[in-house]
């Protein structure tokens, strides 16, 4: 289906351990609806999703330029087996420790336990604007489920790639606008109000909107790969230059985004935009300077330690909500949490689910073809899921 080498796959382990950051970045953020641990942290840590779908975009493609995918259903099943297991578990692990009134949203009709339960465990429910609907049952799945879109869609946007990415960036950036104009105008209308529509939630994981930030990713690789990946330059040059994306990056989501967002407050399209995916720019500067590990900052992202939390960021991303709900819900109301208790917690959590069910269930349930075994390399663990 894509024409492509077999040649062997550059391991990009840097790009591994800003996983861990990406998802550190939304635990940071959830832990603020129950401690006070992170009191003062940015509400743009938000952006970490936009992290995360970028590095998709980049890291498919790295690996799907170089080698065929022969069946579009094998492509899909192997992705799935990457995000379903662990998403089934965390569900699993929601109903059995979290307290039932506390599991989910409840309402009627649509809104009903069993339906959000459907879509949730068909990754569906990113294509329905509704709060109730996005982040029920474990509300982190939403990018899950829209990461899942972007799967059916990868082997159709990687053919051409390296002729065509402008166009397709181009057509994604033009998907998004339109679709967060064409909701705006919905809600406004009385059928819009009447199924509840607000604007914040029709946009904020719809894969339609939040396509431009994958195709970013597929974009950024082409980029990489002709310019980046081969260019000489010593180990100083590298490292002054991973250095100032690092310290600019960190800049941007303490103080830049937040300027951007707010200069934008009275142009309502614009600045839905911006508030969701106004750092994913940031981030593809960010990914493109270390991929490669040729300065300090890569060779400290290299890091065996960082690489192995990169590893299970998927699992810490995936159950570190359902852990904070079952410390402050199910457990003692009284029981002092402190950070080195959840966070023990959760990595331990994380690490039982990386070995016990996500690989395990990537061996069981991934194609057999033969282009799939031929030239695995270590970089397929870096996929988002």
């Amino acid at each position: 289906m894509v024409s492509a080498s077999s040649a062997s796959i550059e391991t990009l382990k840097p790009l591994t351990s800003l996983r861990f950051f990406a998802a550190f970045m939304i635990v940071v953020l959830h832990s603020l609806m129950f401690w006070s641990w992170f009191s003062g942290a940015p509400q743009t840590l938000t952006h970490g999703v936009s992290f995360f779908f970028v590095l998709s975009g980049f890291i498919l493609t790295h690996v799907y330029t170089s080698k065929q995918i022969t069946s579009y259903f094998g492509f899909i099943r192997d992705r799935l087996s990457r995000l379903w297991p662990v998403h089934l578990f965390a569900l699993c692990f929601l109903v059995l420790f979290v307290r039932y009134d506390y599991v989910t949203f409840n309402g009627e009709g649509f809104f009903d336990r069993s339906v959000q339960l459907a879509l949730n465990l068909t990754l569906m429910q990113s294509i329905f604007p509704f709060e109730k609907i996005l982040f029920s049952w474990n509300s982190v799945s939403w990018s899950i489920s829209t990461e899942l879109f972007f799967y059916l869609a990868f082997p159709f946007l990687v053919i051409g790639i390296k002729k065509n990415w402008s166009v397709k960036l181009l057509v994604s950036a033009m998907a998004s606008v339109f679709y967060v104009f064409v909701m705006m105008k919905f809600a406004e209308t009385s059928m819009g109000k009447d199924a509840g529509v607000v604007i914040t939630y029709a946009a904020y994981a719809n894969p339609i909107f939040r396509g431009f930030e994958f195709c970013l990713g597929m974009s950024l690789w082409v980029v990489w790969d002709k310019y980046i990946r081969h260019y000489n330059a010593s180990f100083a040059f590298w490292s002054l230059v991973e250095s100032a994306a690092l310290i600019f990056t960190v800049w941007w989501i303490f103080y830049g985004a937040q300027l951007l967002i707010g200069s934008t407050s009275s142009f309502v399209l614009v600045n839905v935009i911006t508030n969701n995916m106004g750092s994913c720019w940031v981030f593809a500067i960010l990914i493109a300077v270390v991929a490669s590990g040729r300065g300090v900052v890569g060779l400290i992202l290299s890091n065996r330690v960082l690489v192995y939390l990169g590893e299970i960021s998927f699992s810490i991303y995936m159950l570190h909500l359902v852990l904070m709900k079952i410390f402050a819900f199910s457990f003692v109301p009284e029981l002092p949490v402190t950070p080195l208790m959840y966070f023990s917690a959760l990595l331990f959590l994380a690490s039982c689910s990386y070995f016990m069910i996500e690989k395990p269930a990537q061996r069981l349930l991934k194609s057999r073809s033969k282009s799939r075994s031929e030239g695995k390399t270590s970089t397929e663990a870096q996929l988002v899921g």
